[in-house]
């Protein structure tokens, strides 16, 4: 499931050929031969790479491979769901759909790829070779709770049965945007965090917002749990803010393909700004530049395509060669999860520079692009933490986390700090103790359920050179957070912090609906962690 601020459906017996959980008089598993695991890594490296990283075993549990190879089966012409006949009726319901859903897109091949044995030979290697439990991440502490920083503040806001798309601090007009789209429904609050305004928004599920002057620019991704394969529902809409009214609605581009991302940023240097959309998609999607002709034309309805991959979830024009064009970063999940450089031409071309690539459970859900050492150049943090696609089951994944890599000139990237976090999903970067550095805060929507205080939010307060503090507060444990905003939200002069969540039981079917339950009953739609700076 991706969001900005972003996508909501055992082994069987007479298998003829899983011996790599084959079993012993005695009950244990054994392992298959040296020579049947060899050639199921050659065939897992001859088949999964036409589409991402050939994984590692380890990466997933026995029972997450079984069901995530029963997926990927399906985009090699294979239908064997035998081996998760034993599983919930939840996981099975979670698969037909995914079948349903790549025979939709028209990804199924007629004519499987592999044999029937080759493909035993493959599933058995993955099962063979991976853990019972999820390889834990190395991390010594917990966050220290912290209230000095922060304190929540009541609001007027109230939704029964909370999907917060969206949250926006507009600090120009002193207003908080929140959309939720289960109900459809765009809610205003004032400085005071008071009801000021409600707008219906019927087929609408908004995930992102720019404010330029009276100028309100809106993203919505039209289909947020991607259950209309193929449609492209998602437009971006621009409105006006006048005394805290809105004013018009104008849709700028319409048939998005579950977009995900907006940007406004002039690439050729001619006054006029181009529309940069991140098109997350489903199994396909796109990142696209929209251009026009002037202030008062409208923008061209055939787009400029960078990469036709899907999952793509933000792009970034920034100018990274210094030659004062603007160049576009660029991430993409979904499989294939990358992050690229297209370098500007100036010509109305880009060319494409991969700074790296990761494995397909990898999870990328964003970045941003600041400046942490002083050195003038944009540092570049990335966030990974999406855990939808692999299985049902939230398999707690060791590489989540938040990363910063420091520029080192000429597209050169280093990694220089990480901060484990299972599932984190947004991540917001100010100087929120006002001490001239960058701090974090961040949310994880796939946190380990099984802890009894949730770590789905989490402060870094920055102490020296890239050496942070990890510090939470009470008050979050108690929330699914999806989105996340920064801003002035009571005009004081600091930066407070909007948290808003998502009960849906996404990751949660499987071994975790009684926590769901009381999340429905007892969680707030969205918490306001305001900025105890204090002031002269």
């Amino acid at each position: 499931m991706i969001v900005r601020s972003q996508a909501l459906r055992g082994i069987a017996a007479g298998i003829p050929f899983l011996l790599c959980i084959a079993c012993s008089p005695d009950g244990e598993r054994e392992s298959v031969s040296a020579e049947a695991q060899e050639r199921g890594r050659l065939l897992a490296a001859q088949h999964c790479i036409a589409c991402h990283q050939v994984p590692e075993p380890d990466l997933l549990t026995k029972r997450s491979w079984e069901f995530t190879l029963t997926y990927m089966g399906f985009f090699l012409g294979i239908d064997d769901v035998r081996p998760l006949e034993q599983a919930s009726e939840s996981t099975r319901d979670s698969i037909a759909l995914r079948e349903e859903f790549v025979r939709a897109a028209k990804m199924f091949p007629e004519v499987a790829a592999p044999s029937q044995d080759d493909w035993e030979t493959l599933r058995s290697y993955y099962v063979a070779n991976a853990p019972e439990t999820a390889i834990s991440m190395n991390r010594d502490e917990s966050p220290e709770e912290d209230t000095s920083q922060f304190r929540p503040r009541s609001t007027q806001y109230r939704m029964e049965t909370a999907i917060t798309s969206m949250v926006h601090i507009d600090e120009a007009h002193g207003l908080l945007y929140i959309h939720d789209s289960g109900s459809e429904q765009l809610t205003v609050l004032d400085r005071n965090l008071s009801f000021h305004d409600n707008h219906p928004s019927p087929g609408v599920a908004l995930v992102d917002a720019h404010v330029s002057g009276d100028d309100l620019y809106l993203l919505s991704i039209g289909d947020l749990f991607a259950s209309n394969i193929g449609t492209p529902l998602g437009e971006v809409q621009k409105t006006r803010v006048l005394g805290g009214v809105f004013m018009g609605l104008e849709v700028l581009v319409d048939s998005l393909h579950r977009p995900a991302d907006f940007q406004f940023a002039d690439l050729d240097n001619d006054g006029l700004d181009e529309l940069l959309v991140s098109n997350f998609g489903d199994y396909t999607g796109n990142f696209s530049i929209y251009r026009k002709e002037s202030p008062e034309a409208p923008y061209d309805s055939t787009p400029q395509i960078l990469s036709a991959q899907p999952g793509i979830v933000k792009g970034e024009a920034v100018d990274l060669t210094g030659d004062g064009y603007r160049d576009i970063v660029v991430m993409a999940s979904a499989g294939r999860e990358n992050v690229s450089v297209f370098v500007n031409n100036k010509d109305g071309a880009f060319r494409q520079e991969a700074l790296w690539e990761m494995h397909p459970s990898f999870g990328y859900i964003g970045f941003e692009l600041r400046d942490f050492d002083g050195d003038g150049q944009l540092d570049l943090l990335t966030l990974n933490g999406d855990n939808g696609d692999s299985d049902p089951y939230n398999t707690l994944k060791r590489d989540h986390g938040i990363r910063i890599y420091l520029n080192r000139g000429d597209l050169k990237f280093e990694e220089a700090y990480f901060y484990p976090m299972y599932g984190v999903y947004g991540a917001e970067i100010e100087d929120f103790d006002e001490d001239g550095d960058l701090d974090i805060a961040a949310i994880a929507f796939h946190p380990d359920f099984s802890r009894d205080k949730l770590e789905n939010f989490v402060y870094l307060e920055q102490t020296g050179s890239l050496e942070f503090a990890a510090k939470t507060h009470p008050s979050t444990y108690n929330g699914r957070w999806l989105t996340i905003d920064s801003g002035d939200v009571d005009g004081d002069g600091d930066k407070d912090i909007v948290l808003g969540a998502a009960y849906v039981p996404v990751g949660m079917r499987d071994g975790q609906m009684d926590l769901y339950e009381k999340l429905l009953e007892d969680s707030p739609p969205i918490l306001v962690l305001e900025n105890r700076m204090p002031r002269p």
